[in-house]
């Protein structure tokens, strides 16, 4: 287990918005949901991927002549490259990278052992405090369930406090591998409605829902739901007291309400994808917050807001 190998696209310390105390985050690639307002789009397909900075290219064209594959084309002179991204991402070496002396060509994504990750994550240890350890994030950690279980376990071995972040969507089988090794669970809610669910996310949260109620009801792990707000999405009357009433029948007492915001649109660029909110950067104002929030308290909900997560 300690020479499995997990593909990771950032490593951040000194997070304090995600666990208590000060953390090691561990972003890991690959996620099965297609959110329209996901702020790590770099995290979503489960392969490395070519990132174009094209305020820094010079335009020399050195990484077109680099590439094997003949996957960079130039449209005309003076012009930006076009990356034919079907054949890029079979690309195992990007030579193109070392062409370019300006950086405007990196990489998201590179592949780590447990072994070679838990000395990176030891080496911030002495600055978590005593509440502090690592969370694993993504992407969707439970996409690589085998490699995610082994890092939890070397850290539960080692007694570093642990948590990781989820949307929910993966098979049981695999969140009962890790539950004994996790302490706490940052579990997503996008929305109680199986249609709109897949409308906003590409998938139905039937198998999220039911995740929820299993790990709910271990009672072993601290579980703290999160729900990103996106105004015209899941926003509505109906939508908040939907989610209060699944909580309740679980006998889940609390939620974090997350507002919607556009820090991640520019990578969207980077990855020759469009981000769907790139015309409109709508964003839930603090009164709607509020209100939301006023909402779940009717409900016997406790509800924080933003980065007032309950630890």
């Amino acid at each position: 287990m300690a020479n499995r190998k997990g593909l990771i696209f950032d490593i951040q310390g000194f997070s304090v918005h995600d666990g208590p105390g000060c953390r090691t985050l561990v972003f890991l690639k690959g996620c099965p949901l297609r959110c329209k307002w996901c702020s790590n789009p770099e995290g979503i397909e489960p392969h490395i991927q070519l990132m174009y900075y094209r305020d820094r290219c010079v335009m020399d064209y050195a990484c077109k002549y680099a590439c094997k594959s003949h996957a960079i084309h130039v449209q005309r002179t003076e012009a930006p490259i076009t990356i034919n991204r079907k054949i890029c991402n079979q690309c195992i070496d990007f030579e193109c990278i070392n062409a370019c002396n300006y950086n405007a060509l990196n990489i998201s994504g590179y592949y780590m052992t447990v072994d070679e990750l838990m000395g990176k994550i030891q080496k911030d240890r002495q600055y978590w405090g005593p509440k502090g350890g690592v969370t694993l994030s993504g992407g969707e950690p439970m996409f690589q369930p085998d490699f995610t279980r082994a890092v939890l376990q070397q850290c539960y071995d080692s007694y570093i406090h642990t948590a990781m972040e989820t949307s929910g969507y993966a098979a049981w089988i695999h969140y009962k591998k890790v539950l004994d090794y996790l302490e706490w669970i940052f579990f997503d809610l996008k929305h109680m409605d199986q249609k709109m669910h897949k409308m906003g996310t590409g998938l139905s949260n039937k198998l999220i829902l039911n995740n929820a109620r299993k790990i709910a009801s271990q009672k072993e792990n601290k579980l703290v739901f999160r729900m990103p707000i996106i105004p015209g999405f899941n926003d509505s009357l109906e939508n908040i007291i939907a989610t209060a009433e699944f909580l309740n029948s679980i006998d889940m007492k609390e939620i974090n309400i997350l507002p919607l915001h556009h820090l991640g649109s520019s990578k969207y660029d980077l990855l020759s994808l469009k981000y769907y909110y790139k015309e409109h950067l709508i964003t839930p104002t603090s009164v709607q917050m509020e209100k939301i929030r006023d909402i779940f308290g009717n409900y016997s909900i406790k509800c924080y807001i933003g980065s007032n997560t309950p630890f």
